[in-house]
Formats: structure tokens, C-alpha cells, sequence
């Protein structure tokens, strides 16, 4: 099947602001809510439950951004006593200013400052300062635990969106098309996957059935076709910086 790619379809359908439809269903994905034992599909079998992907074990990663009236996602990349580092797209960082921020998981709210981002890749990050947050507020924050190995074809892929609703985490599985395929508006190779979205969850981790980070959501398509900047990608990016 051919894929057009069109980037301002792209951007619109994922990172403008969009309503959180709590009975959605789509062709490509499940969705169900993020909370330990709190699925919105019902499993019956024990073996199916035991697979299921735990959201929780990484729900504290999650980050929603806010800025200039958009709205987008992102994962806690590096936790340190000085500071917070965020990764998210750098097509969200664009409407980054002073009046921006970011919205833990947790509910906490901190500013901050974007680093540089990428010249090639839509990369960025941001850097949040945790002296301004309480320990109460860091409580429960979680670093990505990137992935040793990379999803294969076939597959299956995780992804969590915080950014509708912080107090409604709802995640969405879908499964690898291909594990590293070139596309063309993007400019470089992508991970390429199918799987239902939702306006917002640009910038948003995608993971493997582990929990184990493996790449950021960063376009979709109508036809729930998704592309996603790999890990390999963002590690070098940041080491960049």
C-alpha cells in the first residue's frame, strides 16, 4: 500500500488539541485505560492477562506539554537532583516560551527551558529545573529504561496518551510494520508501525510489550499508520548536545 505523507495532515492530527473520546475503538489498535488491574478491555484469559502490557511501570515517564494553546507529549530521558530532561518531537518545542510547561503524571506542574534540538530529526529537549518542584511532586518520576534490542516485524507496540487527560491515561497497542523504513517527508529512516492515536500524543514514547522504550511517536496518517523516531536516533541526539 502506498503512504503519503503529508506533514501539515501530520502535525494537525497529532499535535493540535483535540478531545479525549473515552469509547474509542479503531481498526489497528486496542485501548484501554492505564492503571494497574484497571483494563478497559476484559481479558478471561489468564495467559493473555499475564502478556498484557503493565502501563503503570511506566506511566511515571509520561509528560504532557503545554505551549501557546498546543499541546503535545514527551518521556522523562535523564532524572538528576538539579534537574529534569525531557524528550519530546521538535515540532512541539516550536511554540515553546516563557509561559510553557510541563505536566507530570502525577498531576505536578513545572517551567523550564528547551535545549537545543535537532537539525536532521525532529528532536528536542527540555530541561526542567527540579528545585522548583517538591519531593512530594518528584515522588513516583520515572527515567525511560530504553530498549537493549529493537522491535521486529510483526511485533507489538505500546504507547500512552497523557496528554488528553492526565487523570484518564489511556493507552493504545498497535504492531510494527517495519522495524526501519525510509520516509520520504520525514527525510530519514523511521519506525513504522500501525496503530490508533490521538490529537496530542506527538512527542509520546513508544514502547515494547517489556515497558522498555523503543523510539517517540511523531506522524500518523488517517489509515492509523504511524511513524516514530528511532532509539538509536534520540540516543544520539542527546549525546550531541
Amino acid at each position: 500500500m502506498r503512504i503519503e505523507w503529508k506533514k501539515k495532515f501530520v502535525q494537525m492530527m497529532i499535535l493540535l488539541a483535540g478531545v479525549c473520546v473515552l469509547s474509542l475503538t479503531a481498526l489497528g489498535g486496542k485501548r484501554y485505560e492505564a492503571g494497574e488491574e484497571n483494563w478497559c478491555d476484559v481479558q478471561t484469559d489468564e495467559k493473555e492477562q499475564q502478556e498484557l502490557f503493565q502501563a503503570s511501570t511506566v506511566l511515571g515517564s509520561c509528560v504532557r506539554i503545554q505551549a501557546q494553546g498546543h499541546y503535545g507529549s514527551g518521556s522523562i530521558y535523564e532524572l538528576s537532583d538539579e534537574e529534569i530532561i525531557i524528550v519530546t518531537n521538535k515540532h512541539v518545542l516550536q511554540y515553546w516560551n516563557e509561559d510553557s510547561y510541563v505536566t507530570f503524571f502525577n498531576g505536578a506542574v513545572g517551567s523550564g527551558r528547551a535545549l537545543n534540538v535537532s537539525e536532521q530529526a525532529d528532536v528536542g529537549f527540555l530541561s526542567v529545573n527540579r528545585a522548583f518542584l517538591t519531593d512530594e511532586e518528584t515522588e513516583g518520576l520515572l527515567t525511560v529504561e530504553k530498549a537493549q534490542f529493537p522491535l521486529l516485524r510483526g511485533d507489538d507496540l505500546y504507547m500512552i496518551d497523557l496528554a488528553s487527560d492526565i487523570w484518564c491515561p489511556v493507552t493504545y497497542e498497535g504492531q510494527v510494520l517495519e522495524p526501519r523504513k525510509y520516509l520520504e517527508d520525514f527525510g530519514m529512516e523511521m519506525l513504522y508501525g500501525e496503530s490508533a492515536f490521538k490529537p496530542g500524543m506527538s512527542g509520546c514514547g513508544v514502547f515494547n510489550g517489556e515497558g522498555k522504550y523503543v523510539g517517540m511517536l511523531t506522524g500518523g496518517t488517517q489509515e492509523n499508520e504511524i511513524a516514530a523516531v528511532l532509539l538509536d536516533v534520540i540516543v544520539e541526539e542527546r549525546a550531541g548536545l
